[in-house]
């Protein structure tokens, strides 16, 4: 190629690059002019009425309050909804990511009562910030303290994680099911089958078992969470309705019961624990006082399932070398009892 055409070739390209850039530059706003707006300018907290995130969680307003769809309609926590629509409201750009993808994509719709959208967002990957001073000499990790979100057709970072919009459920309720103090609990009782095994407090707040045979006794060291199973209970997810009795086990499940002190009465809670969900280890869980039923860790179910065999062991029998100090212990009592009782000399002379 000649040298003529080679520089020829080398002008076009620049003249073409310039074009682009100009154009590109033309069409896109500045970082400059982007940081500090206002990602969602206009939204009204008051008028939304129903939030889709991600495809598979959904909240939705009705005449009795918020409710989860997503959970079968259990109900919201009013306060941590309004308190995330507002984070989203008052969200702004901290700076433009000029060049990065979103990464992991979550999307946020949010409608008013007729079905209208508001407004919608594209979250992506949190934003690690990196460890410093001690925590990063010692290889600690980072933690987030941002997100990124697609804005005006740029990735841009905010400054709020924005947990809430992961797509947890349990983020967006209570998911407190039972939280009865342990210091209340006089009783408790166990039911798995015909098996009944039944516990009260005695002095000092210890634990008695009823009907101990003369070579059993109450393991201690398996005593710790007998009044403790409904303290702080919290669910992993609501059950569907549409469950029958047998998928659910509560036929044949264990019952869990709990007697409380209320002023000068006592109060009994049943609770029954069923199957394993299918695929999972985790169980099927109810309360007689309640229209849900839950899904609960196997963690949590197995304080529940205790029978006799977990709670009774062999009485343990004096060791050979104890009892024979126990013996001479007892000789040397009765020596010293009988020496106290024998008549002095001068007394037996008198």
């Amino acid at each position: 190629m000649k040298t003529k055409n080679l520089i020829v070739l080398v002008v076009v390209a620049v003249v073409l690059g310039c074009a682009a850039y100009f154009l590109n530059s033309g069409s896109r706003p500045s970082a400059a002019k982007l940081n500090g707006k206002v990602v969602l300018p206009g939204l009204s907290v008051a008028d939304v009425a129903r939030v889709e995130i991600g495809g598979k969680l959904t909240l939705a307003a009705a005449a009795d309050g918020w409710k989860v769809e997503s959970l079968y309609g259990y109900p919201a926590d009013r306060e941590k909804i309004v308190e995330n629509l507002m984070k989203l409201a008052e969200l702004k750009v901290g700076q433009v990511a000029r060049g990065r993808k979103l990464g992991a994509e979550t999307s946020v719709v949010l409608k008013d009562s007729a079905g209208k959208e508001l407004a919608a967002l594209k979250l992506g990957d949190k934003h690690m910030k990196k460890p410093s001073g001690q925590a990063a000499a010692y290889g600690g990790g980072g933690y987030p303290d941002g997100r990124y979100a697609a804005f005006e057709g740029e990735t841009v970072l905010v400054k709020d994680e924005l947990d809430a919009f992961d797509g947890d459920a349990k983020k967006w309720c209570n998911p407190r099911i039972a939280s009865i103090p342990s210091s209340d609990v006089t009783a408790v009782s166990y039911r798995q089958g015909k098996e009944l095994v039944e516990l009260e407090k005695g002095t000092n707040s210890t634990w008695v078992l009823k009907g101990l045979g003369p070579k059993e006794e109450l393991d201690t060291s398996k005593t710790y969470s007998l009044d403790s199973a409904l303290s702080y209970l919290d669910f992993n997810s609501v059950a569907d309705p549409k469950l029958t009795e047998a998928e659910l086990g509560f036929a044949t499940g264990a019952v869990y019961t709990v007697t409380v002190k209320e002023g000068s009465n006592t109060v009994s809670h049943v609770a029954t624990v069923g199957n394993k969900v299918k695929g999972g280890s985790d169980r099927y869980f109810k309360l007689d006082d309640g229209k849900w039923v839950f899904v609960i860790s196997s963690y949590s179910a197995e304080s529940m399932m205790k029978t006799r065999k977990d709670l009774v062991k062999v009485k343990e029998e004096p060791k050979k070398d104890e009892a024979k100090k126990d013996d001479s212990k007892k000789e040397e009592s009765k020596k010293a009892e009988t020496k106290k009782d024998a008549p002095k000399k001068d007394d037996a002379k008198k």
